[in-house]
């Protein structure tokens, strides 16, 4: 009778290490994705703010292409 619960015992440290493990790895695997989030948002916010600029300027040569001066162009008018 206590063979057959050492042998019991014995299987069931053996399940708890391997969800012990797998526990670790999924820790693991989520702290990586939320490095990476928190990476590329810093990305994604130079990359907005850079479009941004990009458009203000392409606005900016159109409206002096249409005539308005460059002054009041770079001051972002809408001309419709």
């Amino acid at each position: 009778m206590i063979y057959t619960e050492v042998g019991r015992l014995a299987d069931e440290s053996l399940r708890l290490g391997l969800r012990q493990a797998e526990t670790a790895v999924l820790l693991g695997v989520a702290m990586q994705w939320a490095w990476l989030e928190m990476y590329r948002g810093g990305y994604d916010a130079a990359a907005a703010a850079l479009e941004a600029g990009r458009d203000q300027r392409a606005r900016t040569r159109r409206l002096i292409r249409r005539g308005v001066a460059p002054a009041a162009a770079a001051r972002t008018l809408h001309v419709v």
